[in-house]
């Protein structure tokens, strides 16, 4: 088979060969592919697409809207002043506001490969315990290779302005570069002849916005406590894996201890945050979100960070029997449905750590991060390692 051609061309023989996986039969015409979703619209391989549409839009992590910096008013000098403390955490907001009237800008890059669906590598995905029968003419077929890559770079811009003294906004934009491919290696059972199959295709385009807004409710010397709502709009396309598809509010609480001195302008400072991911279309498919995470405070340059994030759905990524297909048993000729390529409905709980911090680049005004997210767990579509870069100014 000829290596891909333009994008056009590509996603055309792409739906070609999942037709072909799809009807165990050679020369099915497929009709073209406009979306990474309509590469695999076919009866056997549509679950897989649905579940990534609605998997992977939660999978690509949005960095929180809290600036590394804050400004505290003095009431001496009247004159605001940047507070000695530098926030390390990257996905975990702090209750403290930006300051009234400051305004922190950041730009960020993040690279996330799905490499493992289930604990499965996404790419060496096989199905050939038990042939599939074809829906359409019982042929009997198995797929010894079944390989997805999908890759996205996300660029963020994020803005967040202080209201009032306790009220911080926030505007979130993502912009996707995704890459989608599709490789396959289909054996009929009766003949034992091969096909091996290969579509790659790429789309860039904005991810979902973020609204967020924050209030802080307490300040003393406990700690702090905020109240804050997340509004998800879906601007990115779900069938490109760059959304979700709806609209999503998540009411929020965050809550910091005071910072510790542990001497030699070195500091500790705990936080947490919890809260409900709403599913704006159906409820129970909605999600709790909760974090608890740590900075470390070196002499007010640098802040190093480590955080435990975790997403609870309600339910589990898809009903039952979604992923079923009928086979049959070679040894005894009996018929029975499974699920192709092993794929599981169940909840998709993911648990991850997070390792970052931020530093002092230039006169208490531009600063540099970076992070690394590292999975605690292999339920759902994930990655192995998204790591993150990026520079934010407060004015």
């Amino acid at each position: 088979m000829e290596d891909p051609g333009p994008e056009g061309s590509g996603v055309r023989r792409g739906a070609a060969a999942i037709a072909v996986l799809a009807a165990a039969c050679a020369g099915v015409p497929g009709a073209r592919a406009e979306t990474f979703r309509e590469i695999l619209e076919r009866p056997i391989t549509r679950p897989v697409g649905d579940a990534l549409a609605d998997s992977i839009g939660h999978a690509l992590p949005i960095t929180a809207a809290s600036a590394g910096v804050t400004f505290s008013f003095n009431k001496e000098s009247h004159a605001w002043e940047r507070e000695t403390d530098i926030l390390g955490q990257l996905y975990l907001e702090r209750p403290r506001p930006l300051g009234r009237g400051k305004l922190n800008l950041s730009v960020s890059y993040q690279w996330v490969r799905i490499d493992t669906v289930d604990g499965q590598d996404l790419d060496r995905l096989s199905d050939t315990r038990f042939p599939i029968v074809d829906p359409k003419n019982g042929t009997l077929f198995t797929v010894p290779r079944f390989g997805l890559d999908l890759e996205t770079h996300q660029v963020t811009t994020s803005v967040t302005y202080g209201v009032t003294d306790d009220l911080d906004l926030n505007l979130t934009i993502p912009v996707l570069d995704s890459s989608f491919a599709v490789n396959g290696i289909l054996r009929q059972v009766a003949k034992g002849r091969e096909q091996r199959l290969r579509v790659r295709s790429s789309k860039v385009g904005p991810g979902d916005l973020f609204l967020r807004g924050k209030y802080r409710l307490l300040h003393g010397a406990w700690g702090d406590l905020a109240a804050g709502l997340v509004l998800r709009a879906p601007a990115g396309n779900q069938d490109n894996f760059q959304g979700t598809g709806t609209w999503e509010p998540a009411p929020m609480l965050y809550a910091a201890t005071p910072s510790l001195s542990l001497g030699h302008g070195v500091g500790l400072q705990a936080y947490a945050n919890g809260g409900v991911e709403l599913n704006g279309s159906a409820v129970d498919q909605s999600a709790g979100r909760f974090g608890l995470g740590l900075d470390c405070a070196v002499k007010e340059r640098f802040t190093a960070a480590v955080a435990f994030l975790g997403r609870e759905p309600f339910e589990g990524i898809a009903p039952p029997g979604f992923f079923d297909v009928a086979r049959v048993d070679p040894r005894t000729g009996q018929r029975f449905t499974a699920p192709v390529l092993g794929l599981e409905r169940e909840r998709a709980s993911t648990y991850d750590l997070s390792l970052g911090g931020r530093v002092n680049l230039w006169r208490d005004t531009v600063f540099g991060f970076a992070n690394v997210i590292l999975p605690l767990n292999r339920d759902g579509f994930r990655s192995d390692v998204i790591p993150l870069v990026g520079v934010e100014a407060a004015f």
